[in-house]
């Protein structure tokens, strides 16, 4: 697989799974054919085997909808897909069906089928949802949540090798599932999935539910849970937010994925129980009542695709709460033989590499516990606090703050990252002491994906990142930040504009400073802290 192109980003990863192929079960397209060879079987009859295999659902979908965009309508359930498809265009569609059986010792086949289990039990959970509320739109939430994971299947089937190193990340480093992803595939799922679903032509619903826009931010699904748990702070605007999003179409889709794609990692954890209390206020039910429906709707669901010697959603209920790592990771050897046939995890090569950095036989120095240039690290501290009629513009104080920790404070080398509030992305604008070809240059991260730069745009705050503390948040760091930053201690601090995240301000003390001082990160938090106010006043 070695002409394969770097798989890295949503375009890349649509480019390379867009032709791709989805096998069915052997006993799914056996009996497909048959009922097509009958002629006394009814469209009703081939409705009820295609709910019961997504794969074959998805096939059906794309060809219906390919049918209804021409006359600008939408395909709303697998019953809709069916019909319009008609007997003459499913006869064609089971002469190209690829089939699959699974072996019991090839855990890539296990994953795969096992993420389609889970897209099914996300659907019926949705559509469970949807009913029980009394929504009209069941069959329609039912066909969306269903193609929602298809992402996974593919993943498992034709990208085993970064499935396995996501995998790895999540289970082994307890890395958050959509840094995970973002460090493996250099996207999420959701949005691989959201360009695929775009490029194959996907019906309405199943877009505006992958579409990243639509999905709730981290102070939303807080919101929510402060609402399922009743907490009588919440204000009439926050309640009326809430009401809007739990009131669109798209939310059961969703809510139904989280719970499934959750659930599959534990019934008992800690996210798992958090979206209890959501979906039971979604239903305005008791908890209890909630947890015995989703229990029954799973054990429905896994009955609907039982996959032998592969583990259903429904059996994961019975285990007890563990901190052990689950069934998931590719065995060596079964290693070794897709290393053969799948392209490898990689990363694209930055186009102006870093030299190689000298070896510096560092000696141990003091602590540092002075400025380097003290009056003018003070001047720009007391213009920050005080005011000064030249900082007429945010850029105007983000200069005076880099001037007065690399120059004042004496920092050797510090990097700008600033925050597009459109894309949510952190990007570095402007570094000092570091060499144009450093890596921190062209770094980008996103902020809506979970990591300790989202916790930092969530409030002004600052760490200090020694040794001890690199390891434990280790998980909370992703992959471009580590290549990109110091090997020892730096800083790290969030500055704001009128309540909005502005910047975050890296900083070390140069390669051969291995450590910093008590002092360094006081001073460095002193200054950050004065900025954030100097800009509130603007």
């Amino acid at each position: 697989m070695s002409s394969t192109p770097c798989l890295y980003g949503s375009e890349a990863w649509t480019e390379y799974l867009a032709e791709r192929t989805l096998p069915v079960r052997v006993s799914i397209l056996t009996r497909f054919q048959r009922l097509l060879q009958d002629d006394n079987t009814t469209l009703r009859q081939l409705s009820q085997l295609i709910r019961s295999d997504p794969v074959l659902s998805l096939q059906v979908t794309r060809i219906a909808q390919k049918l209804h965009a021409a006359k600008g309508s939408s395909v709303t359930s697998i019953d809709h897909a069916v019909n319009s498809v008609g007997l003459d265009q499913l006869a064609l569609l089971a002469e190209g069906l690829q089939s699959l059986k699974i072996s019991p010792r090839n855990m890539q086949q296990k994953m795969y089928f096992r993420a389609i289990a889970d897209s099914l039990h996300a659907s019926s959970q949705a559509a469970e949802l949807c009913r029980q509320r009394g929504l009209p739109f069941v069959e329609e939430v039912r066909l969306a949540a269903l193609l929602y994971g298809f992402g996974h299947w593919l993943l498992w089937l034709h990208a085993p090798l970064h499935k396995h190193e996501y995998q790895k990340k999540v289970l082994l480093e307890k890395v958050d599932v959509a840094l995970a992803e973002q460090d493996v595939f250099g996207c999420t799922v959701q949005a691989l999935s959201a360009e695929l679903a775009k490029h194959w032509g996907l019906p309405e619903l199943t877009l505006a539910a992958l579409d990243h826009d639509t999905s709730p931010s981290r102070s939303d699904l807080q919101l929510l849970h402060r609402r399922a748990l009743k907490d009588p702070r919440l204000g009439q605007l926050e309640q009326r937010e809430i009401n809007q999003l739990t009131q669109e179409r798209f939310f059961p889709v969703k809510l139904g994925n989280w719970l499934a794609l959750t659930s599959t990692r534990g019934w008992q954890s800690k996210k798992t129980l958090r979206l209890y209390d959501i979906a039971a206020d979604f239903l305005s039910w008791p908890r209890d009542r909630l947890v015995a429906q989703l229990h029954q709707t799973c054990a429905e669901a896994s009955r609907q695709y039982h996959i032998p010697g592969t583990l259903s959603p429904a059996a994961q209920m019975l285990f007890l709460p563990s901190e052990e790592t689950l069934s998931g990771l590719i065995e060596s050897r079964e290693l070794q033989q897709l290393k053969q046939h799948y392209p490898p995890p990689e990363k694209p090569v930055l186009k102006k590499p870093e030299p190689p950095r000298k070896e510096h036989h560092t000696r141990e120095r003091p602590a540092v516990t002075t400025h380097a240039s003290e009056g003018l690290y003070t001047q720009i501290l007391q213009r920050l606090q005080d005011g000064y009629s030249l900082y007429t513009k945010p850029a105007h104080i983000l200069q005076a703050l880099l001037r007065g920790l690399h120059q004042g404070l004496g920092l050797g080398r510090i990097a700008l990252l600033l925050i597009n509030p459109k894309k949510r992305l952190l990007h570095c604008a402007r570094t000092l002491g570091i060499a144009d070809t450093a890596a921190i240059n062209q770094l980008i991260i996103d902020i809506e994906i979970p990591s300790l730069f989202k916790r930092l745009t969530d409030k002004p705050a600052g760490i200090w990142l020694d040794r001890a503390k690199r390891k434990t948040l280790r998980p909370m760091l992703p992959d471009p930040f580590i290549e990109a930053a110091h090997s020892g201690d730096y800083l790290l601090m969030s500055v704001f504009h009128k309540g909005e995240p502005l910047a975050i301000l890296y900083a070390d003390d140069g390669d051969d400073a291995e450590h910093l001082s008590e002092f360094q990160y006081e001073q460095f938090r002193q200054l950050c802290a004065a900025a954030t106010l100097a800009l509130k006043h603007l």
